[in-house]
């Protein structure tokens, strides 16, 4: 195993709903439902009637207050990989994302909003794969969505099937272990 990719929320971060107006709950609660961060701005912008950046403020904002990582120590348990962040997601949170201290383990940050692609679609996985200039057998997808996993392993790439009742580090220890 060469690389590690991460899903985002329910994986390596724990959404947390802050303080935030019925309005922003339902934003946040569409995280991922559009492919593209066009598509969602376009759907809240005609249901809302709000201009653009005003939503693009909103967004940031709950990005800001909604994350927390699930296992701050995780780089001290798991061997030194090369490490995604892979999600059906706002490119705004891989952005935050990007200014936190953790990122600084990881290699590359996949945000359909951005790229146009989602998981389960194939392409989804192969770019991420070129992304990590990795064969895909060599990288391990960790997803808490089941037909995430499978579509994962129906490309070449092994994949954990996450349970977020357990550890992230035990789970990726043990697969790795399992799997070399």
């Amino acid at each position: 195993m060469h690389a590690i990719a991460f899903d985002f929320v329910g994986v390596f971060f724990d959404f947390q709903a802050a303080d935030y107006t019925m309005r922003q709950l339902a934003i946040a609660r569409d995280f991922g439902k559009y492919i593209t961060d066009e598509a969602h701005l376009d759907y809240y912008e005609a249901k809302f009637g709000s201009p653009r950046e005003q939503l693009i403020e909103e967004i940031r904002y709950i990005c800001e207050h909604a994350y927390k990582i699930r296992e701050p120590d995780i780089f001290d348990k798991i061997p030194p990989l090369k490490f995604a962040a892979a999600s059906n997601h706002l490119s705004y949170a891989m952005d935050w994302f990007k200014k936190q201290p953790v990122s600084e383990h990881f290699q590359v940050f996949f945000a359909s909003g951005s790229l146009g692609l989602a998981k389960p679609d194939p392409r989804f996985f192969m770019a991420l794969c070129e992304a990590l200039e990795e064969k895909p057998e060599n990288v391990l997808f960790v997803d808490d969505t089941l037909r995430h996993v499978l579509g994962a392993r129906s490309c070449g790439l092994q994949a954990l099937h996450f349970d977020s009742k357990k550890g992230l580090s035990e789970e990726v220890l043990r697969y790795l272990s399992e799997n070399d």
